[in-house]
């Protein structure tokens, strides 16, 4: 599995659930961490530093569906920028 793999498949997860948000497609799959891509990419080459905010982009994501469910689309929108800013970090750090 390439890194490149890895780090494009979470810009289409974060990208699914994006558009879940915006109302412009049905609710995406929610994977955990350790089951999506880079989650198995990561038991393969342990990062220490990366497992926490690997964790919390996927607590993140399900946090900002969860908020649209329940009508709250600010805080969704919110959650979701936040997202985004976990997965530069990720991104970053897997690219040093």
């Amino acid at each position: 599995m390439e890194i490149e793999q890895v780090v494009l498949s979470h810009f289409q997860y974060i990208e699914r659930v994006a558009q879940f948000l915006e109302g412009s497609s049905p609710e995406p799959e929610l994977t955990s961490p350790e089951e999506c891509m880079m989650g198995q990419w990561l038991k393969e080459h342990p990062n220490p530093g990366m497992a926490e905010p690997h964790a919390r982009f996927h607590q993140v994501l399900a946090e900002a569906v969860a908020k649209k469910k329940a009508g709250a689309e600010g805080e969704a929108k919110a959650l979701l920028d936040r997202a985004y800013t976990l997965y530069s970090q990720l991104e970053h750090a897997l690219f040093q």
